[in-house]
């Protein structure tokens, strides 16, 4: 089974700060490609909305970890480094340290680590410009989202290292932490859509190669690193991120047995300690941002879940013995995605109702709720920002 990233594909100069990674199955995106071939209407505009976009990424630069003025610990600009994003110079010393945490509120320094930003585009693009090689076969774009993935990963001089020691650092407490790995979730999904495009002449054997040898390196030190281990150990959407970035990487190196250990050794259990009886997450309500938070948690499951769609994973349909279900935990939100003005807990900044939408759509699929489809209809359309892709879906 192929997977796509897909969700939420926005422009090269776009702002929005929470865009999700949000996974679309293989039948979703088939619907679509056929659709296009046969001259539906509807299938057409949406392809051609897309294609309005993955022409503003054919013309995007490439990216480069190196591209960077300040120099990592280590004295090596391939290795990534980031700023975490919550936490703010001391306003009780001179030198400003240590820094200290404004939950939600996010410090303008991390701009000032160009990789953070670049990652973003660099999956949203390569998301897209596979995409659109898939539903119209033309070459461009799979040259495209080739040379992105070659620049950033396989770069002889200015390649991304395989770790992430730098990841989220705060000043005065910590040149890198675990936490940071939830950075790797922009570009894994660069390396989860390659198989949209190996059939393409662009994509040679070598380049296969070098990225299987990148990835592999990557999950070792994920899974055998100090800060690898603390992110293993996180109780929040961290932990499940965690897992949802090494089935990225496993589903490209086509690890299936792996993956279904992976989801039912790490995801499902995690998955069960996490929720409260009635299906909410409780370490994600004592976030200022608490409904972001919520989906930001499921949205990773619901990652999980459409990779290990075919491969034996039974993510969808988990439910403990006292009934802790992914199932319990939507619907636990429902309806708030549609009233999110109803939402009892902080969520300091407005959120993005079409996420909802997304994440209702995938899972509503997986579980045969026609319920969760129509409330994402009606989200759709009530929406300021049209999406016609998730219209489209929804409609088949």
């Amino acid at each position: 089974m192929v997977c796509l990233c897909a969700g939420c594909l926005t422009s090269p100069d776009t702002t929005n700060e929470q865009t999700p990674v949000t996974l679309f199955p293989t039948s979703m995106v088939d619907h679509l490609r056929d659709g296009f071939k046969a001259g539906d209407p509807r299938a057409v505009a949406t392809v051609e909305a897309l294609r309005l976009q993955a022409d503003s990424a054919l013309r995007a630069p490439l990216y480069y970890v190196t591209e960077k003025e300040i120099v990592p610990p280590s004295g090596d600009k391939r290795d990534y480094m980031s700023l975490s994003p919550y936490w703010w110079p001391n306003p009780d010393t001179t030198d400003g340290l240590p820094y200290v945490r404004h939950d939600g509120k996010r410090n303008p320094e991390v701009y000032n680590f160009p990789e953070r930003e670049n990652t973003k585009y660099l999956g949203e693009q390569v998301r897209l410009l596979a995409l659109l090689y898939h539903l119209t076969g033309e070459a461009c774009y799979a040259e495209k989202a080739a040379a992105l993935v070659r620049a950033w990963f396989l770069d002889a001089e200015r390649g991304m290292h395989p770790n992430l020691n730098f990841a989220q650092g705060i000043p005065g407490r910590t040149t890198g932490r675990g936490a940071g790995i939830i950075d790797a979730r922009r570009f894994s999904c660069a390396v989860a859509v390659i198989p949209l495009i190996r059939s393409a002449a662009c994509w040679t054997e070598e380049d296969e190669a070098a990225l299987r040898r990148w990835s592999e390196e990557f999950l070792v030190w994920l899974e055998t690193s100090k800060l690898g281990d603390a992110e293993r150990m996180a109780k929040n959407n961290h932990g499940l991120w965690y897992d949802a970035i090494r089935l990225m990487h496993l589903r490209f190196l086509g690890e299936e047995e792996r993956m279904i250990q992976l989801i039912e050794a790490d995801l499902l259990p995690r998955l069960d300690r996490q929720l409260a009886a009635d299906g909410s997450l409780p370490k994600e309500l004592e976030r200022t941002l608490s409904l972001h938070y919520s989906t930001f948690a499921l949205e990773a499951v619901a990652m999980a879940g459409t990779l290990a769609d075919g491969v034996g994973g039974r993510v969808w349909h988990y439910r403990s013995e006292d009934g802790r279900s992914l199932e319990a935990a939507i619907d636990y939100l429902l309806p708030y995605y549609l009233q999110p003005e109803r939402w009892p807990y902080q969520q300091i900044k407005p959120f993005d109702t079409l996420r909802g939408a997304q994440l209702l759509l995938v899972a509503g699929e997986a579980l045969e709720r026609e319920d969760w489809l129509q409330a994402a209809r009606q989200i759709v359309e009530r929406a300021d920002e049209q999406s016609l892709w998730i219209a489209f879906c929804l409609d088949r």
